[in-house]
């Protein structure tokens, strides 16, 4: 995996870590006069950052599932298969 691969995983997982803790201070703080207001009927602040950790989880892992370099190609075959080819090829 290349470091700057690396790097985008660790923004991201990072990210959301933050962006989760700060759902939770949130959510602790919905009931005080200063962090109230920001927690709307329709879409409180706390939803909004809780959507944003989880795209940032969602990201971390999409950049982990990438396909690797093209160059790098294994070998799929089976060893019972090329077993059974040999058997084969003998009778």
């Amino acid at each position: 995996m290349s470091t700057a691969r690396r790097n985008w995983i660790d923004a991201f997982y990072w990210l959301g870590v933050t962006l989760t803790l700060a759902c939770f201070a949130f959510v602790m703080a919905g009931n005080t006069e200063l962090a109230g207001r920001f927690e709307h009927r329709g879409f409180p602040l706390s939803w909004a950052f809780g959507v944003a950790a989880v795209l940032a989880f969602m990201a971390a892992e999409a950049c982990q599932a990438a396909p690797s370099d093209t160059a790098k190609t294994q070998d799929r075959t089976s060893p019972v298969a090329s077993e059974l080819e040999a058997a084969e090829s003998r009778s």
